[in-house]
Parts: structure tokens; C-alpha cells; sequence
């Protein structure tokens, strides 16, 4: 595949929304600053004052929450331009924070916050949620190159997010451009990876209006060598694993009409990513999915009546998807080929398979906000989605022997009531949200591939939980954070209904519940030279009953969501950042978490459950990275930026089962990985060039369930910045 294939996504362009900011208290001029000695954007390069006044606004918001109740990692762009390729490789060294990937570049990933995973996190773009169709866009999707900064809330999420979300969530602030904007980069590395992406912008300032375009491409033949420890470490290479993936996107906003902001956007996404097994070696299997969402935004201040603030967002997505399947023989690693389970085909199962299911996804929110005095608000918060499954794969019809595949339908709302107030001249700041949530599905459902058993499905479910914080600013340098919270997450209609390719359904699930208490200390001290040292740990402790978990089924290559019981959670977390000097900045975090199982007996009896107390498997519980950054203005000729960069992340070994009798073999190994980059930056960062290297010193690491994960890659990026 040659590079050159790759060049004409260069000319789309990037979508661009805007942030919104919730009711805050006065900014702090202590804002976070650009690396000091550096030439920034904001400084040097910018051609106009709005810019600066974006960057200004920026920085004063990421202070600001520095100081909110909630515990929070703030990653800003300094942190996101590094090492990192992609927003998962940035979310993987934040303190607290697993990603749990499969293989290479594309390959499905989950994000852990504190060893909750899935579904509970919510997954947000500039406030609005994105889980809902998070298999079609997903946050890595986002190049890092338009990014603000990354917020990543563990524990309470914000009430003005809305939503099911239960001990953390994501959300990504998108980089507020000048009137007139181009950015394209080029990234080429190793196992012919390929990544591409533009962001044009334009601003009519006497019409109010703004167009942005924009777009990506990635592609990696992921065909990294592996050893596979359980057939006699057997070195092979993974050769169906090949991803592709192009998104293009638009945007119009206008900024003089009634509303504040009136936005609307459109995203096409096409995928198709190989599935490369481990026990067998896969060589056609793949899937495949494309979708069209378009979304409407509308926000205004003094909606009708003064200090009423009104925002909504709706967004609707028609996706297709599914797994092609039709190989008509199965390959062993050594070569050898045997017959597919099912006299129509099928390497990956005991099903031959050729999906072309239809899905249709809403999301509505509204919020509203009243300010009653300048320091105490009141938010109500109404959160809606919708999803129709329409599953089509007559194929895999035909290998039953009768129909397997069914439409069905969930929708959910919820409904959260928030008051947030400031005392003692804003040094404290408290906030308390009551949350109802309604569920409702109707859906005809095959429980049991081997058996002819349909299921009518009705599933209606109210539950109520609560939750408090509150943020107390000791000194100008010393900050107390607390919160409590009893809260209800309504599985989604993957977990419920699953996928209709490789997710069975699971409509007995029963609602999450999780009592949680976090306690954090936060020290931040600016300099007068722009430098800030931080310095923040954080201790918390939860139980969760009827832990929904994804786990493998019976049926080879198929799984399901299940309720394990009664989960206890505990941990620490410590992270410090500082600008040493003006041309070096360090970090460091490490995380101990433990979760346990809390049930005393199995389920539905008195039988003594014998992996009581017992570590929860397949979760990490000691983990740290550390790193840091030189950076110097004009070392090599004026009006050029040199950054040299170096990232570790360790992970000490932990079990894939239970730490019991011969389980106790089923471990993944401990593993220090070191990822290094250099970037050169001329003509005031008009021109990039970064070269990275991952994993250094080329270690064997393997992720969940003991899959291996690529060794050393290196990759070269080319970045142009019009303004």
C-alpha cells in the first residue's frame, strides 16, 4: 500500500464546535500557562486578538476547574502534543486511568476509571455525550491536534453533563480557532500505518456566521509479530488485523440570530477493521460499519427571564454494521486447515456470518440554569436517548436453521436537579444533584443459540440517586475536595439487547448501584514566571452491587453482560507536575486500587462462595507513569521551538483470573514500557515535524486476557498550521 493513496483526505476538514461554560465562580489569575520559554500561539503567532482572548479564556477555565468539587485530571494541549498519536495514549497515563486495548491501531479499546469500565463512563465532546454512539464515533476518533484539553472526572460527574454515567467520565474540549484557520498533518509509521487530518475554518464576522470542514483518515495493517505462550511460544504474524477508517465532518453556526449560538453539524464515518484471532488464525473474518449523524445546538443567556441560561443539544445517527464471515475453511497456526463448524462457513465460530444491521440512535438534552444571586444556582438537567435495533443477517439465519435476529426498541430519560452555592467569599463551594432515571424496551430476543428459545421482552425501570461534593480552598495554595454519592446506572441497550454479531443479549440485567466517598488534597503554586508546581492525592472507597461485567459465554467468540454481585472498591491516587525551570517540565502519578468480591455466597443460594475477598480478575491494581519535557525557543534559528519528550508507564502483573489454586498461572505480566519523541517547530510553528518512538526498549506487553500488544514502532509527522 503506497503512502501516496493516502494524501487526499488532506483536503477535508475537521469539525469545530465551541465550548459552553456552566455557572462558575470569578476566574483565578493564576491560569495555567504555555510551557515557559517557549514561543507560544498566543503570543507570537496569532494574528488576532480574538485568538488571544480564546487562549486567555482557555486557560482561565482550566483553572477554574482545578478548583471544582469533583476529583478531576485536567490534561492540557502541552500534554496532549507529546508523545502520544491518538486520545487513548493520552487517557492511558493519567493517574486511575486503564485502557484496555486488543491489539493495534483501531483495534476496540475500553476505558477504566478507578477498575470501572464500559459502559459506566461517560464519554462526552464539548459537554455533549457521544457513548450513545460510540460504535460509530469514538473518542480516539478526535485527533489530538484539535484538542483544548481532556477533563477526566472519576468518581461524581458533573451535573450539567446529564446522563447515566456512574464513577467517571471523559470529556473532551475542542480548540476554539481564529476567523480564518487551516491545520493539516500527516503521520506515517510502522506496520504501514497511515494517519491524516485537516481542519478548515471561516468566519463571516458581519453575518455572525461560521463554516467549518473538515476530516481523517487512519489505516494499519497492524501485521506486528507475537508470541503465543500457549502454543509452545509459537512466534507468529498477526496478518488479518488491517483497519481502515475515514470520517468527514461539517459545521455552521450563527452567532446573530435570537440565539447566542445556533450550531449545526454533520459526521460521516466509514470503518472496517480484520479480526485477527489468537487460538486460530483468522484470515477473512472482518467488520464493518459506516453511519451519517447530524446534531443541532442552541444556547442563550437571560433565556426569557434575567440569569436563566438555556442550552440544548439534539443529534440523530443512522448506522449500518456487522460481521462478514463466510470462510469456508479454518487455518490452524501450524498451517494445517480443518472444516468451519457450520456447513456454510464461519472461522470465527460455530455460525457463518454476513451482518448488515441497521441501527437509529437520539440523543436530547436540555439544561437550565438559574443563577437566584451571584453565588447560588439551581440546574435542571433532562437527558433522553433512543436506540432501534434492526438486525439483518440472513446468513447466519440460515446456519440456525430459523430466524435469530429480532428489531428492538429502548429509550431512556433522565432527569437531574442540581444546586450549586458559594460561601465564605467563594472559598467554599458545595454542590448537591438528586437524579431520576426511567427506562423502557420493548424487543423479541433469541436467549439461546442452540435451542429455538424466543423471548418477548418488556423491561420498564424507574430508580432515584443523589450525590453531594464540595471544595474548600484552605490557603491561595491548598485546597480540600470531598464528595458522597448513592447512585443507580440503567445498563444500556448493548448490555440489555447486545449486538446481534457477538454480544448476546442480557434482558434480565439488573440496574447498577454504587455508594461511593472520595477524599482529595490539592496543592498548586504559581510563579511569576508562568511555572506552576502541582501536587494532588486523592483516596476513595465504594461498593457496588450487581456489577454489570463483560465476560465470555459458552458459545466460542461470543460474550455477554452479566450481574457478578457485590463489588468492593478501594484506592490511591498521587500525581505531581511541575515546571522545574523555564525549559523543563516533569511529571509523576501512581495509582493502588483494589477491588474485591463481596459475595459471600452464590447467587440464588447458601453455598459458601469460595472467591470471597478475593481480588476481582482481569483489573490492574498497582500502576504509575512519569515523565517530563525540555523545551527550548529558537535553539536552532529564530522563531523555531525544540521539544524533546520522554513517557513511562508502568503496570505491575496482575491476574486474569481468580487468585486461586491453578488460576494463580493466569497472570499478565508486569511491564515498563518508555515511549520518546522529538518535534521541531518553524517559522512560528507554521511547520511541525515530530518523530516518536513507542515502547523503546521493543518489551513483549500483552493487555486483557493475555492478547499481545505491538512491540517497538516509530512514526513521523508533518504538521501545517495557517492562521
Amino acid at each position: 500500500m503506497k503512502p501516496t493513496k493516502y494524501l487526499l483526505p488532506l483536503l477535508l476538514a475537521g469539525v469545530v464546535p465551541c465550548a459552553g461554560a456552566p455557572f462558575s465562580p470569578t476566574a483565578d489569575a493564576d491560569s495555567s500557562p504555555a510551557p515557559a520559554g517557549t514561543v507560544t500561539d498566543s503570543a507570537v503567532v496569532s494574528p488576532s486578538r480574538r485568538l488571544n482572548e480564546a487562549t486567555v479564556t482557555a486557560h482561565a477555565e482550566a483553572t477554574r476547574l482545578k478548583y471544582a468539587p469533583q476529583a478531576l485530571t485536567l490534561l492540557s494541549a502541552r500534554q496532549i502534543d507529546g508523545s502520544a498519536s491518538s486520545l487513548n495514549e493520552v487517557l492511558g497515563r493519567v493517574a486511575g486511568v486503564t485502557i484496555r486495548s486488543m491489539g493495534g491501531v483501531g483495534s476496540s479499546s475500553r476505558i477504566s476509571v478507578r477498575g470501572l469500565e464500559g459502559k459506566r463512563m461517560g464519554l462526552y465532546i464539548d459537554g455533549t455525550s457521544a457513548g450513545q454512539i460510540s460504535n460509530f464515533v469514538t473518542l480516539d476518533d478526535i485527533p489530538t491536534d484539535m484538542i483544548e484539553r481532556v477533563e477526566v472526572y472519576k468518581g461524581i460527574v458533573p451535573y450539567r453533563f446529564g446522563g447515566t454515567a456512574m464513577g467517571g467520565a471523559v470529556n473532551v474540549v475542542l480548540k476554539d480557532y481564529p476567523p480564518r484557520y487551516l491545520d493539516a498533518s500527516y503521520e506515517v509509521g510502522s506496520y504501514n500505518t497511515h494517519r491524516a487530518n485537516s481542519v478548515f475554518k471561516r468566519s463571516f464576522s458581519d453575518l455572525g456566521l461560521e463554516l467549518g470542514l473538515g476530516g481523517l483518515f487512519v489505516a494499519s495493517d497492524n501485521d506486528y509479530e507475537m508470541t503465543l505462550h500457549n502454543q509452545n511460544d509459537l512466534r507468529v504474524r498477526r496478518g488479518n488485523d488491517a483497519f481502515r477508517k475515514a470520517v468527514l465532518g461539517g459545521s455552521i453556526k450563527e452567532t446573530k440570530w435570537w440565539f447566542d449560538e445556533l450550531k449545526s453539524e454533520f459526521v460521516l464515518t466509514s470503518t472496517r477493521q480484520g479480526i485477527q484471532g489468537i487460538d486460530w488464525d483468522y484470515r477473512s473474518a472482518h467488520n464493518h460499519a459506516s453511519s451519517f449523524l447530524v446534531s443541532l445546538e442552541a444556547k442563550r443567556k437571560d433565556f426569557f427571564v434575567s440569569g436563566l441560561n438555556f442550552d440544548f443539544a439534539t443529534a440523530y445517527n443512522i448506522g449500518g454494521y456487522g460481521l462478514c464471515d463466510t470462510a469456508r475453511v479454518r487455518h490452524a497456526w501450524d498451517g494445517r486447515t480443518y472444516p468451519t463448524l457450520s456447513p456454510l462457513g464461519g472461522e470465527t465460530g460455530p455460525f457463518a456470518s454476513d451482518g448488515h444491521h441497521r441501527s437509529h440512535d437520539w440523543i436530547g438534552k436540555l439544561n437550565l440554569e438559574y443563577t437566584l444571586r451571584p453565588d447560588h444556582a439551581l440546574n435542571l438537567n433532562l437527558y433522553g436517548t433512543s436506540t432501534w435495533q434492526q438486525p439483518h443477517n440472513e446468513l447466519m439465519d440460515r446456519s440456525l436453521g430459523y430466524p435469530g435476529n429480532f428489531d428492538s426498541r429502548l429509550t431512556a430519560l433522565t432527569t437531574g436537579l442540581s444546586y450549586e452555592a458559594f460561601f465564605f467569599d467563594r472559598r467554599l463551594q458545595t454542590a448537591v444533584t438528586a437524579k431520576h432515571f426511567l427506562i423502557g424496551s420493548r424487543a423479541k430476543m433469541l436467549h439461546n443459540f442452540y435451542l429455538r428459545d424466543i423471548k418477548t421482552i418488556h423491561i420498564n425501570r424507574s430508580e432515584w440517586g443523589a450525590n453531594f461534593a464540595a471544595c474548600y480552598r484552605l490557603t491561595p495554595l491548598w485546597t480540600v475536595k470531598g464528595s458522597v454519592a448513592s447512585e443507580v446506572r440503567i445498563p444500556t441497550s448493548e448490555e440489555l439487547l447486545g449486538n446481534s454479531f457477538n454480544i448476546l443479549p442480557s434482558p434480565d440485567l439488573l440496574p447498577e448501584r454504587n455508594k461511593s466517598v472520595n477524599a482529595g488534597v490539592l496543592y498548586r503554586r504559581p510563579f511569576s514566571d508562568d511555572r506552576v508546581w502541582e501536587a494532588e492525592v486523592n483516596v476513595y472507597m465504594s461498593e457496588l452491587t450487581d456489577m454489570v461485567r463483560f465476560t465470555p459465554d459458552l458459545l466460542p467468540t461470543m460474550a455477554r453482560y452479566t450481574n457478578f454481585g457485590q463489588v468492593r472498591t478501594m484506592g490511591l491516587e498521587a500525581e505531581v507536575k511541575a515546571d522545574v525551570t523555564r525549559w523543563c517540565y516533569l511529571y509523576a502519578n501512581g495509582t493502588w486500587q483494589d477491588l474485591r468480591d463481596r459475595r459471600r455466597t452464590f447467587p440464588n443460594s447458601k453455598a459458601p462462595n469460595p472467591t470471597y475477598d478475593l481480588r476481582i480478575p482481569n483489573i490492574p491494581y498497582l500502576m504509575a507513569n512519569f515523565g517530563g519535557e525540555l523545551h527550548w525557543a529558537n535553539l536552532f534559528g529564530r522563531r523555531q521551538n525544540t521539544r524533546l519528550l520522554l513517557d513511562a508507564s508502568y503496570v505491575h502483573r496482575y491476574s486474569y483470573d481468580f487468585e486461586m489454586g491453578a488460576y494463580l498461572e493466569k497472570l499478565i505480566p508486569t511491564s515498563l514500557t518508555f515511549d520518546a519523541a522529538i518535534e521541531q517547530s518553524f517559522a512560528n510553528r507554521r511547520w511541525t515535524l515530530t518523530l516518536k518512538v513507542k515502547n523503546l526498549a521493543d518489551r513483549e506487553t500483552v493487555s486483557e486476557f493475555n492478547r499481545p500488544l505491538p512491540g517497538r514502532t516509530c512514526s513521523v509527522k508533518l504538521r501545517y498550521l495557517l492562521r
